[in-house]
């Protein structure tokens, strides 16, 4: 089922990196989470640096891919995270199936309705950090490769997150505040690839931040689709300007 000769070709060009951490945690109160929640508008002006468009695929696609792993970086901070995808096209069943790279066993696997484009991963371990891990919806043509960032790295992620979850919950933020500002956190974590001249930003885990959500509401929803068509714009201006 997944492409092992484009997922090895994707592996020999996984460069190297660091991982650099440039989020202030200063005491944050009410007025500031007014003025700093970032709101929607601030998350739309952070386009990624290596958009959707980079893979050479389209919105047009019937099945593409959208994370983890696939934007700006391969290296995802959560060791349960989101699978999501777009589809056009009619409902049906098929199976999204995630592996370690180069291993014919399955980590997990669940049966997903492609219209719902998303699923949470939800093995009963959670993923291994410093391991690379391959995924794919049967039916698409290419697999998708991520890395759970190393455990050093990602605790220091961790307390990072609680401090900044605790201080908003202190200063009354409702959760969908917490997940703006969660996201963009993850939009500020800089990660340093040593074979390119450039930084980029977690956008798996920030996209995990804005669906975590419980019982959303009606203009939170309206405005993560329009993010997701703003990423898929993204896309297209890329591939159509090559």
């Amino acid at each position: 089922m997944f492409n092992y000769p484009s997922l090895l070709l994707s592996l020999t060009l996984i460069p190297s990196i660091i991982l650099v951490s440039s989020i202030n945690l200063s005491p944050v109160s009410s007025q500031m989470i007014t003025q700093q929640s970032t709101g929607w508008s601030s998350i739309f002006r952070r386009p990624p640096k290596k958009p959707l468009g980079s893979r050479g695929e389209t919105c047009i696609s019937k099945i593409y891919s959208i994370a983890p792993g696939i934007i700006d970086t391969y290296i995802v901070w959560s060791d349960r995270p989101l699978f999501l995808w777009q589809y056009s096209g009619d409902n049906k069943q098929v199976e999204l199936i995630v592996r370690e790279l180069g291993s014919d066993k399955d980590v997990w696997t669940q049966t997903v309705n492609l219209k719902d484009k998303k699923a949470f991963y939800g093995g009963k371990e959670s993923l291994k950090p410093g391991t690379i891990y391959e995924w794919q919806l049967s039916g698409s043509t290419e697999g998708a490769l991520f890395k759970i960032m190393p455990k050093d790295e990602r605790d220091k992620v961790q307390k990072q997150l609680q401090a900044l979850e605790q201080q908003l919950k202190n200063a009354k933020a409702s959760p969908e505040e917490i997940a703006l500002r969660k996201a963009a956190f993850f939009l500020n974590y800089e990660i340093i690839h040593k074979t390119e001249n450039n930084t980029f930003n977690a956008w798996s885990d920030a996209l995990l931040a804005l669906y975590q959500v419980n019982k959303p509401s009606p203009a939170f929803v309206k405005n993560r689709e329009q993010f997701l068509k703003f990423l898929c714009t993204s896309a297209s201006s890329n591939t159509s300007s090559k």
